[in-house]
């Protein structure tokens, strides 16, 4: 390559001739980066590299008969940026000649044109860095010396997305010098950088997803609108994205893995000129979207951090106000040279970041996203940030939901007004938990029959299926606090219209999931119109739901769903059966109550959607109505051995709420709130009424079994509860 013109300032002489030196050494396995900006210094400090190397061949390192070069040029290949790729197609044109008897090093090689991948796809730049992490499995290949040349958000990129590569660096080479465009971009502005889009947000029917919708792809048409100054909102997202990459940038200080924050700040420049020039509404309103699709994205990423949500938040209405400001102007003036260029900029450079990014999606969209962000925010109690409570955060969201239905007409597509009237059902509901619980959850309801409307069973299956269990759910919410038994019935028919959009094979914990549901609204009905039949359904639906609910698979939920199990068992023995059929149904339910407990010991507390001490204490009531009951007749050795297990069962309940009540923390306190007096005076009965149970059984050890019995059971007691016991007996 030849040696282009370039003055080099002195600090870059110097970092160019210790770079030069480290090269000299050729020792095995020296991994370089170069970072430069300037390209035209690039270029020169690369070419008069690769020059003085060559240059030196004949000097004090000998070379073989075999005619390789000291140094080699490579230009990255843009449209597969594999680095180890282009070192062995030049080492399998240059193959070493055979029985020449003398070894020929490999030659050193110096990789150029990564500055280029900014301008191509996201795929491709997360190509080139999945190359990089590559690095053992290709080390044969670096043998001598390895030189990349990066710019310097390439440099910081491979640090945090390479680690693999970065550990094996020998140096890095830091040189001085202004960005410059890459040669065929020149006149463009510095793009946004290598963010991958991670697509929308999907809805999966139950109550934790909502939708977000990405606008769709092509060139945007600019109107000729111009757009207002600068106000206090635009100043205050700015304020928030510089607050928050400043923090990024102290993380990235201790955590090399952390991401770039360079898009959004560029973002705000691009911000900051189209208003200096006034351009037209829709092209901030574009920029504003980028910068939204940005925090977006990283919400999707699992950092849906009060925060982000709030910069979303921003980001998003100034969009919407912006589009409203262009819809109402009736000025049409053309844009200036300037305006015009910063747009051309802006959509080149938007489009590079994410292909939804460079056109602006419908204002019903707008505003599903919105409202979406805003139930995010209710749901988020993050200790120590300064979030706005949920109900403010829901009442906001069920606004934007309830605007964007108006904003709807004939031409709206029908899955926008199903993805509204879902999410509106999903918020009220929500809301329902704070205030108004019954005109919130008939709202709920509403929405969902208005979404069904929409939704055709035979295409869209899942959708539907989705949107009758958050109805049934709706429903079986409502029956709690005013006319059950018709609620119920309601909620039943919407689960069983429910499991016809869910397949076992495809989708094996919704349909679970929707199984148990149904279980439990049969149960709950079965208290309110007694019912056998009710019951039985209830137990076949749980037991169809333990068929994809296991243990293995997901513990917390197979524990409950036979927690359920036992207590529609429980009931059936208890209220309908002969004899045998209750003996039957008590030793399932003993069972079924056994596993459930089994799974939750190995289970943190916070995973159990139950009561254990409820169940352990039903547990011991089944042992023990097997052992007294006059219908089941049992001998002295089963009879013992239920009373036995029944006392067990008794005795660890009793254990628990004591060491709760001694402030030892075994038991779920945080639910109960057991620190105030109130609450402690629940517990301390709790403990009370497991201690009768335990007199009670006792009593019925001597009832069936005589003295050794009751002093059987005596000795199981421990030691500091005797005396209560006794004075009890």
């Amino acid at each position: 390559m030849s040696t282009p013109s370039q003055k080099v300032s002195s600090s870059n002489k110097q970092i160019y001739q210790r770079l030069k030196q480290a090269i000299d050494l050729n020792l095995r396995r020296q991994i370089f980066i170069a970072a430069c900006d300037d390209l035209r210094l690039r270029d020169c400090l690369a070419a008069r590299l690769q020059a003085e190397l060559s240059a030196e061949d004949g000097g004090s390192i000998p070379r073989s008969p075999i005619d390789y070069p000291r140094f080699v040029s490579l230009e990255l290949d843009l449209n597969d940026p594999n680095p180890w790729g282009s070192i062995a197609a030049w080492l399998t044109q240059h193959p070493p000649l055979q029985n020449r008897g003398t070894y020929s090093p490999l030659p050193g090689f110096q990789i150029l044109g990564a500055e280029h991948l900014t301008r191509h796809s996201a795929a491709v730049q997360w190509s080139f860095l999945s190359y990089l992490r590559d690095i053992e499995a290709n080390l044969q290949m670096c043998e001598s010396t390895l030189l990349l040349w990066v710019s310097r958000p390439w440099l910081s990129s491979i640090e945090q997305s390479a680690p693999e590569f970065w550990q094996w660096r020998t140096g890095v080479f830091e040189f001085e010098g202004e960005p410059t465009p890459a040669k065929e971009d020149e006149g463009n502005s510095e793009d946004f950088g290598n963010s991958e889009n991670f697509g929308n947000f999907r809805d999966k029917g139950d109550s934790g997803d909502k939708l977000f919708i990405s606008s769709e792809s092509g060139q945007p048409s600019i109107p000729d609108s111009p757009s207002a100054a600068p106000d206090t909102k635009s100043v205050e997202l700015a304020d928030l994205v510089l607050a928050a990459t400043e923090e990024e940038d102290l993380e990235a200080e201790n955590n090399p893995a952390s991401e770039d924050s360079g898009l959004p700040l560029q973002t705000l420049q691009y911000i900051e000129l189209l208003q200096e020039h006034q351009c037209c509404s829709e092209a901030l309103a574009l920029a504003y979207h980028s910068l939204g699709n940005y925090y977006r994205d990283r919400i999707l990423g699992g950092d849906a951090s009060p925060q982000n949500l709030t910069i979303a938040i921003r980001a998003i209405e100034q969009v919407i106000a912006y589009l409203e400001l262009d819809a109402s102007s009736q000025q049409n003036q053309p844009p200036s040279e300037e305006c015009a260029r910063l747009i051309a900029q802006l959509t080149q450079n938007l489009t590079q970041y994410a292909e939804e990014s460079n056109s602006l999606p419908p204002m019903d969209d707008l505003l599903n996203d919105l409202g979406t962000l805003y139930w995010m925010l209710s749901r988020d109690r993050t200790n120590g940030m300064q979030v706005p409570d949920p109900v403010s955060c829901l009442e906001r969201s069920i606004a934007l939901y309830l605007e964007g239905l108006n904003r709807t007409d004939a031409e709206s597509l029908p899955q926008t007004r199903v993805r509204l009237n879902k999410n509106l059902g999903i918020a009220s509901a929500d809301l329902a938990r704070y205030q108004d619980k019954t005109q919130n959850l008939q709202q709920a309801v509403a929405a969902y029959q208005q979404a069904l409307l929409d939704l055709d069973p035979a295409t869209e299956p899942q959708q539907y299926a989705a949107a009758q269990n958050n109805l049934a759910t709706a429903y079986w919410n409502l029956a709690q606090d005013g006319e059950p038994i018709a609620y119920l019935k309601s909620a039943i028919t919407a689960y069983t219209q429910a499991l016809s959009g869910y397949s076992p094979e495809r989708e094996p914990l919704n349909y679970a999931g929707v199984q148990n549901n149904l279980g439990t609204a049969c149960w709950n009905l079965a208290q309110h119109e007694p019912s056998e039949s009710l019951l039985v359904t209830a137990i076949e639906a749980y037991r169809e739901a333990l068929k994809y609910r296991t243990r293995e698979l997901v513990p917390a939920a197979a524990a409950a769903t036979y927690n359920n199990l036992a207590t529609a068992y429980w009931h059936l023995a208890n209220q309908f059966q002969q004899k045998q059929a209750r003996t039957e149904s008590l030793q399932q339910a003993i069972a079924a109550y056994e596993a459930a407990l089994d799974i939750a010991l190995k289970l943190d507390r916070a995973q159990l959607t139950f009561d254990t001490l409820a169940a352990r204490n039903n547990l011991g009531l089944a042992h023990y109505q097997l052992a007294t009951d006059p219908d089941f007749a049992l001998n002295k050795a089963a009879q013992t051995s239920h009373l036995e297990a029944a006392l067990d069962q008794q005795l660890q309940v009793c254990a628990e709420w004591g060491q709760h009540l001694n402030h030892k923390g075994l038991i779920y306190g945080d639910k109960l709130n057991l620190q105030s007096p109130a609450n402690s005076q629940t517990a301390d009965d709790c403990r009370q009424t497991a201690l009768s149970y335990i007199v009670k059984t006792i009593r019925a050890f001597y009832s069936e079994c005589g003295l050794p019995g009751q002093n059987l059971a005596l000795s199981k007691v421990p030691g500091d509860l005797l005396p209560e016991i006794l004075r009890r007996l």
